[in-house]
């Protein structure tokens, strides 16, 4: 009897890196244990991973968010998936009488960490966006607005659209994921950083409005002070003060930080 069946959804040699171990027991005390590894070599995960076991017939048996699922059922088929960040593993498992097996599977992931620069000039780690699309364009793998966050990923090549604060920048780089292996990718904008302050009233509502050379809108906040990170060019900032409006032009440079100040 095959009593461990794998589906075609990862690569020849990544199947065969799957551990099964079988224990004899008493009827009634079937089960399974589930872990996973990053790679044949690693140590099995603690934690970010979430488990799912389905019935042939898609009835959800067991759903938990722990590193090790240990589960009694009873003797049949099972699908198993696994989720890791933006990896997804699904198997099917046959379960015979009088066993538990301890399966321990390999994902072949690793992990994504982008850091935004504007030339020498470090982003404020706010309102930074991160997506990671196939290499092709046509799938988006994730989405990440946590500065300094792990994207976790299947091994291999993406693509990574970068776009800091509310302004007009953005920025493309390839990058490479290796299984069991954090890839710090600093990606560089050739933008300039507004600086937006008002310095009238402290408790007083601001709006402010930037504006390229066309007029078009290119951001808007709130606050007594904003970041806004824009391609370098001509802009116009506007300070809604109540009934009040401030303006003021300005150039930026790639690289540069301007400080632009408006006050009643």
């Amino acid at each position: 009897m095959a009593i461990f069946v794998f589906g075609n959804g990862l690569p020849a040699f990544a199947e065969a890196a799957h551990q099964l171990a079988i224990q004899l027991v008493q009827p009634g005390r079937e089960g399974l244990e589930l872990s996973a590894r990053l790679t044949p070599e690693g140590g099995a995960l603690q934690q970010n991973i979430s488990w799912n076991i389905r019935s042939p017939d898609g009835v959800t048996v067991y759903s938990g968010d722990e590193g090790t699922a240990d589960v009694s059922l009873t003797p049949g088929d099972y699908v198993v998936d696994a989720s890791y960040g933006a990896t997804r593993l699904e198997e099917l498992v046959s379960l015979p009488a009088a066993t538990r097996l301890k399966v321990s599977f390999v994902l072949d992931a690793g992990g994504l960490r982008v850091e935004p620069l504007l030339g020498e000039i470090d982003v404020p780690p706010v309102a930074s966006r991160v997506r990671v699309f196939s290499m092709d364009g046509k799938r988006l793998m994730a989405v990440s607005v946590k500065p300094g966050e792990i994207i976790r990923l299947p091994e291999g090549t993406y693509r990574v659209e970068s776009q800091v604060s509310t302004g007009n920048v953005k920025a493309v780089a390839d990058v490479h994921v290796t299984a069991g292996r954090v890839a710090t990718v600093k990606i560089a904008h050739k933008a300039g950083l507004a600086r937006l302050a008002f310095v009238g009233a402290p408790n007083s509502t601001v709006r402010w409005q930037v504006e390229d050379q066309s007029g078009t809108s290119i951001a808007t906040r709130g606050g007594i002070n904003a970041n806004v990170t824009l391609l370098p060019g001509t802009y116009t900032a506007r300070a809604e003060v109540g009934a009040e409006l401030l303006t003021a032009t300005f150039n930026i440079a790639a690289g540069e930080v301007r400080d632009i100040m408006l006050g009643n």
